[in-house]
């Protein structure tokens, strides 16, 4: 039997502004208008393909089995260990499972493959920060390097289209395939018809978030009330920030808009929610550190991040420490990420907004 391993690690993704766009058929033209940033911190999978052909092989060869017609075999099962940032099982691996299925489907692993999946969340789950995305295309990374079939779009495709089908995310497959800090101004999947921009934005981030709260994605794409408000407000923030080229100089007015959309959309009155984000600016009150960091909603969780005012000017480390000391002590859970770099950094005309290219 012959395995091979690789360790993939594929950060996750905030959306701070989005709208909702779930009216066509096919997955792959679902998705999200929108603005946010990947992280550092994400999914980490260790993953051994294990080739069972090569068994089948000796087995007939030495003569052990009868000369006959072959049956139709059923796929290999492939072996999957999911664990929490506390180290807990998580039981639940249908999201994984439908991943290897479809990666099947698509001839991009055999009937006699299976895997070997240890697979890691840094982050916790329906907080806001994409982990199902971020979990899908390091699966599709590691299925890529271990096989060498297909192309990178065709795993960001599968990965989206998985996404969609269990309502875990509209644009966070789109968003981490760009990095950086995105503005998704054509929904759908990654490469056609969804089309991004990114630019990096080097910085520390502050996650925060309740964790005796969670919020499936789910809850507010699938009820007609929430889909209105949160895409009335999206579509208005995004049209805003499409009137310019995607840059860094953008980043004031994108912390403009998305304090603007939590509001108009209604996110903010949530009790919850609202609560942590409180939380958060009183303790930045208290530490009168206000002035250069922002506390912004993390959609669609109980959850808030913390940012920089301003790029071009050094962040205060010790005000970010010492405020993630007063949140812990306030008791909500926190974790220092920081924004992971642009894949593919918007240039010159590549970041110009009338481009129609997929």
């Amino acid at each position: 039997m012959m395995s091979n391993m690789i360790e993939v690690s594929v950060g996750g993704h905030i959306t701070l502004l989005f709208s909702i766009d779930t009216s066509a058929r096919l997955p792959r033209n679902q998705g999200s208008r929108g603005a946010g940033f990947t992280i550092e911190h994400g999914v980490k999978i260790k993953a051994h393909l294990i080739n069972n052909e090569d068994v089948d092989s000796l087995v007939k060869m030495n003569g052990i089995l009868p000369d006959a017609r072959l049956e139709a075999k059923r796929p290999e099962e492939s072996t999957i260990t999911i664990t929490d940032r506390h180290g807990t099982l998580i039981e639940e691996k249908s999201l994984y499972e439908d991943m290897i299925e479809a990666c099947r489907h698509a001839r991009l692993l055999r009937e006699h493959e299976s895997l070997d999946l240890n697979i890691h969340l840094e982050c916790p789950r329906s907080q806001g920060f994409g982990m199902s995305a971020s979990g899908l295309m390091a699966l599709g990374q590691a299925i890529e390097g271990l096989t060498g079939r297909g192309t990178a779009s065709q795993y960001l495709k599968i990965a989206h289209r998985i996404e969609r089908q269990h309502g875990s995310g509209l644009g966070d497959v789109l968003g981490c395939s760009v990095g950086g800090v995105e503005l998704r101004i054509q929904p759908g999947a990654p490469g056609w018809p969804g089309h991004a921009l990114s630019f990096d934005a080097p910085t520390s981030v502050l996650l925060v978030w309740e964790e005796a709260e969670a919020r499936h994605t789910s809850i507010y794409i699938d009820d007609e009330t929430w889909q209105a408000s949160i895409t009335q407000a999206g579509d208005a923030c995004v049209e805003v920030l499409a009137q310019r080229p995607w840059s860094a100089q953008q980043w004031p007015e994108l912390l403009k808009q998305s304090r603007f959309f939590a509001e108009s959309s209604g996110l903010f009155d949530e009790p919850v929610r609202a609560l942590v984000y409180q939380t958060v600016v009183d303790c930045m009150l208290n530490l009168n550190v206000q002035g250069s960091l922002a506390g912004r909603l993390c959609m669609l969780g109980n959850s808030v991040v913390v940012l920089p005012r301003r790029l071009d000017e050094p962040l205060d480390l010790d005000a970010f420490s010492n405020l993630a000391d007063a949140i812990k002590a306030r008791g909500l859970h926190v974790l220092m990420s920081s924004i992971s770099p642009a894949v593919n950094p918007n240039r010159d005309e590549s970041n110009r907004l009338d481009s129609n290219r997929a």
